[in-house]
């Protein structure tokens, strides 16, 4: 000890103050399981295994690789592996065929169809009436030769 300095005499030191054991051998890169984040989307898994970067942490819905053995994300301890419950909203009722509907014999759109051509036709009559009393009602221009 140097006044109020501390010099270490040896030894390897990360910056977080983890100790190396140079006979202990190099950790492998972890693995991030897939799983389903807070918004309900898939993120697939991936392994660490950029440089320093090795170890899966995070949260069990944010997934990410770091550098310190401390900070590792225990992946058994979460449950987001399986699709969400909020997002089964539930298959539609299975289709059951009434073999009494005939579609052939469904008259619902020939109903709509007549309706429609009987207004057109009553909509075309209304116009040329209009047109006929306009040109009955004009005063008669004589014709000089």
């Amino acid at each position: 000890q140097l006044g109020s300095f501390v010099v270490p005499s040896r030894g390897n030191h990360s910056s977080l103050g983890e100790q190396l054991d140079p006979s202990e051998p190099p950790p492998t890169p972890d693995f991030c399981r897939g799983y389903f984040d807070v918004m309900g989307q898939w993120d697939p898994p991936f392994n660490c295994s950029s440089g320093e970067f090795i170890f899966c942490c995070g949260t069990c819905g944010f997934r990410f690789c770091c550098k310190f053995k401390k900070t590792r994300l225990d992946q058994s301890t979460c449950t987001n592996y399986e699709t969400p419950l909020w997002m089964n909203t539930g298959k539609p009722p299975s289709r059951i065929d009434d073999p009494l509907h005939d579609p052939t014999r469904d008259k619902t759109n020939l109903i709509v169809y007549i309706i429609c051509g009987v207004v057109a036709v009553m909509v075309l009559v209304g116009i040329f009436t209009k047109l006929g009393l306009e040109k009955a009602h004009r005063p008669q221009r004589e014709h000089m030769s």
